[in-house]
C-alpha cells in the first residue's frame, strides 16, 4: 500500500473573534498560501498496533504509546475505533510538516486536526463526507482549545470564507471579485485557550460591559456580511479597525499588535485588526492590489517576517 497524504489549509477569521465563542456570528476565511501536509506510510509486517508519530518542525518523534494520554492521533485513532467499532487499526507512521506558524491565529492546530482526519479516513478505507470530516476534527480541536467555537475546522475543513454560528449550519460566502490581504506576524505566542479563558473570566466579573461588547462586535459582523457580498472594500476597511478598537477594550490586543495595525493604515491600507484570540499572533490587513508589494516592503523594512499575501475568491 503506497503512502497516503492529504494537505490541508490555513485560516483568519476576518470578523467576529471571542464574540462567536458565545453564539455570535462571524466570518472566517480561508488562507490556501498557508499548509500542513499529513502523510500517513503504512508499516507492512508489523504484528503488533505500532502507531509513530513525527512532527519534524517540532523536533517531535515517537510511538503512540509514549505520547501523552490525550495527543491529539491518539484521540483521533480513538474517535474512529469508536465510531466505526474497529478493533484493531493497522500499523503506521504518520508525518505532519506544516507551513502555519502555531500560535498564531492562523488556524495550525485546526489544519493538523483536519489533516489527520482526512489521512487516516483515506488509510481506513472510509468515505467520510467533508460534514463528517468537520464534526472529528472538532472533537481534536477540543484538545488544544477547551471550548472551541468551531469556527477554526468549519473554514479548513470546507476550504471556503464562510458566515458562522456555533451550533448551526454554516453559511457559505463568496466575494464578488477577489479580495487581497495581508497577514503580519507579531512573533508573539498567541495560545487560545489562554485569552479565551480571560475575557470568559473578565465576563463574569464585568457582564454589562463585557456582554455590550460582545454585542457590538456580533452587530458589525453582521454589517461586514453585506459589504462582503457586495465588494464593498471601503466599508470592510472601516469595520475592520472597528472590530480591533472593540477587541482592544476586550484586552485581547496588545502594544505590539496595536503598532502593526497603526502602520497598515499609515502606509494605505484600507484595515486592519488582530486576528484569531490576540495577545499575540497576527494582524490582518485589506490591501488594495497596487499596495501590496510596498507594504510588504514596508512590513519588512521594520523587521517583520513571513508575511503572507493571499486572495480570497
Amino acid at each position: 500500500m503506497p503512502a497516503i497524504a492529504v494537505h490541508t489549509i490555513g485560516k483568519s477569521i476576518l470578523f467576529g473573534e471571542h464574540a462567536v465563542v458565545y453564539g455570535y456570528p462571524a466570518i472566517a476565511v480561508p488562507i490556501p498560501d498557508l499548509q500542513t501536509t499529513v502523510t500517513i506510510f503504512p508499516l507492512i509486517g508489523e504484528k503488533q498496533e505500532t502507531i509513530i508519530y513525527e512532527a519534524p518542525d517540532l523536533g517531535t518523534a515517537a510511538n503512540l504509546s509514549d505520547l501523552p494520554a490525550n495527543h491529539v492521533l491518539g484521540k483521533a485513532v480513538e474517535l474512529f475505533k469508536q465510531a466505526y467499532g474497529i478493533q484493531k487499526i493497522p500499523s503506521f507512521r504518520l508525518k505532519i510538516n506544516s507551513q502555519i506558524p502555531v500560535a498564531s491565529g492562523l488556524g495550525s492546530s485546526a489544519s493538523i486536526s483536519v489533516g489527520i482526519i482526512k489521512a487516516l479516513s483515506q488509510f481506513l478505507g472510509l468515505k467520510l463526507s467533508v460534514q463528517r470530516i468537520n464534526e472529528l476534527a472538532f472533537e481534536l480541536e477540543k484538545l488544544y482549545h477547551g471550548t472551541p467555537s468551531g469556527i477554526d475546522n468549519t473554514v479548513v475543513s470546507y476550504e471556503q470564507s464562510l458566515w458562522f454560528t456555533k451550533g448551526q449550519e454554516p453559511e457559505f460566502l463568496r466575494a464578488p471579485f477577489p479580495f487581497h490581504l495581508l497577514l503580519i506576524n507579531s512573533s508573539i505566542p498567541s495560545l487560545t485557550a489562554e485569552s479565551v479563558a480571560a475575557v470568559r473570566k473578565e465576563r463574569e466579573n464585568d457582564p454589562v460591559r463585557v456582554n455590550g461588547l460582545l454585542q457590538e462586535i456580533g452587530d458589525l459582523v453582521i454589517i461586514a456580511k453585506e459589504a462582503f457580498s457586495e465588494g464593498n472594500l471601503v466599508e470592510l476597511g472601516k469595520l475592520m479597525v472597528k472590530n480591533h478598537a472593540l477587541l482592544q477594550k476586550l484586552h485581547v490586543s496588545l502594544p505590539e499588535l496595536d503598532a502593526i495595525v497603526n502602520l497598515a493604515l499609515e502606509k494605505g491600507a484600507l484595515g486592519a485588526k488582530l486576528c484569531g484570540a490576540g495577545r499575540g499572533g497576527n494582524v490582518i490587513a485589506l490591501v488594495r492590489e497596487e499596495k501590496v508589494h510596498d507594504l510588504q516592503q514596508t512590513f519588512m523594512a521594520h523587521g517583520y517576517q513571513g508575511i503572507v499575501h493571499t486572495k480570497i475568491q
